[in-house]
C-alpha cells in the first residue's frame, strides 16, 4: 500500500510540488524512434496500432523513476490530426492513449507501492494563427477543446503543453482546457538562443502574461539543450515564486551516419538537473533525445541533492 505521504490523489499534484520535486519523463517520440515509428509517420496512430510499445515506454520511464508521464497525445489536437487527415481518429487516439497511460502506471503503482501520475501532453497546431496566417483563433480552441475533453473524461492528473512559440496560440490552448476542464495546466514555451521565442516572446513575458492566464505553472522545454534552458528557467525564477517546469533537450542534434545523434549524456543532464533543483523549479524531465536512462540519472542526483 502506498504511504500517508505518497497517498495523494491526481487532483492533489499542486500540493504534492510543495512538499518535493516531481520528475516528469522524457522524450516519446525519441523512443517511439528507437522502435520503429518512421519519418512523417503520426506518432500518436501508434496508440491504435503499437499499444504495447507506447505503454513499454511508459513503463520503462517509471521504472527510471519517473513521477509523471505525459501522454502520447502531443499532435493528436484537432487541428493537426486534420492535417494529418486523421481527424476521424481523434477520440479514439486520445482515448487508448489515456487508457494506456493508466495501465503502465497503475501496474506501477501496485508492484512498487509508489504514486504515479499522468499528464495529458498538448501540443500547438504546426499552423499560423489570424490575421497573419489562415488558422482562426476559434478553431484552433475548438480543436484543444476537442483533445481534452476525451482525455479529462478517462481521468488524467494534469496537463503540460508543450513546444509553444506563439502567445497567442498557447494563451487558446489554456483557455480552452481551463473552461472546460478542472485539471492543473502547465504552460511551456520553446526559446532559442536569443533567449525568446521564434514569436519574440521572452521568459518574462510568458511566465507574466500565462498566469494572467490562469495557468497553475510555466516553463521551458525543447531547445538547444539544458544550458539554455537552465538560463531561461533563471530569468523566469527571479519574477515569480510560482510552479515551474523544465524539460530540455539532450543538446542540438546531428546526423551521424543517417543517425539522428543527440549528443548530451545522462550524467550532462543530470548535472543540470541539481542547477534546476537549486533554482527550485518543480517538476524536471526532458525532452528531445532524452531516454529512460537520462532520467534515471536525473532522477537520482535529485534525489541526492534533496536528501
Amino acid at each position: 500500500m502506498l504511504n500517508e505521504k505518497e497517498n495523494i490523489s491526481g487532483g492533489n499534484i499542486l500540493e504534492l510540488l510543495h512538499q518535493k520535486i516531481l520528475i516528469i519523463d522524457g522524450g516519446m517520440g525519441t523512443m517511439l524512434q528507437k522502435n520503429g515509428l518512421k519519418s512523417g509517420e503520426c506518432p500518436e496512430l501508434w496508440n491504435i496500432t503499437h499499444p504495447e510499445i507506447v505503454k513499454s515506454i511508459h513503463t520503462s520511464y517509471l521504472e527510471a523513476g519517473a513521477d509523471i508521464i505525459l501522454t502520447n497525445t502531443f499532435g493528436a489536437n484537432g487541428i493537426k490530426l486534420l492535417k494529418l487527415k486523421q481527424q476521424q481518429h481523434l477520440k479514439e487516439i486520445n482515448k487508448q492513449a489515456v487508457k494506456i497511460a493508466r495501465e503502465a502506471t497503475g501496474e506501477y503503482m501496485e508492484k512498487y507501492s509508489r504514486q504515479a501520475f499522468i499528464a495529458g501532453s498538448v501540443g500547438p497546431t504546426g499552423e499560423i494563427l489570424e490575421p497573419i496566417g489562415t488558422l482562426k483563433n476559434g478553431e484552433a480552441y475548438e480543436g484543444y477543446k476537442n483533445q481534452i475533453t476525451v482525455m479529462e473524461s478517462l481521468g488524467i492528473d494534469m496537463v503540460v503543453l508543450e513546444t509553444f512559440y506563439n502567445i497567442d496560440e498557447i494563451k487558446i490552448a489554456l483557455k480552452a482546457i481551463k473552461e472546460n476542464s478542472d485539471l492543473p495546466v502547465f504552460a511551456s514555451m520553446t526559446f532559442d538562443e536569443s533567449m525568446k521565442t521564434i514569436y519574440g516572446v521572452t521568459p518574462e513575458q510568458a511566465v507574466e502574461q500565462l498566469f494572467e492566464e490562469e495557468a497553475d505553472g510555466v516553463g521551458a522545454n525543447c531547445g538547444s539543450g539544458p544550458e539554455l534552458l537552465y538560463k531561461v528557467l533563471t530569468r523566469m525564477r527571479i519574477i515569480t515564486d510560482a510552479p515551474l517546469l523544465v524539460e530540455p533537450n539532450a543538446g542540438i542534434p546531428y546526423l551521424e551516419n543517417n543517425k539522428v545523434i543527440y549528443p548530451a549524456t545522462p550524467e550532462e543532464m543530470a548535472e543540470y538537473a541539481e542547477k534546476f533543483v537549486q533554482l527550485k523549479v518543480n517538476i524536471i524531465g526532458g525532452c528531445c533525445g532524452t531516454t529512460p536512462e537520462h532520467i534515471r540519472a536525473i532522477s537520482k542526483r535529485i534525489k541526492e541533492a534533496t536528501s
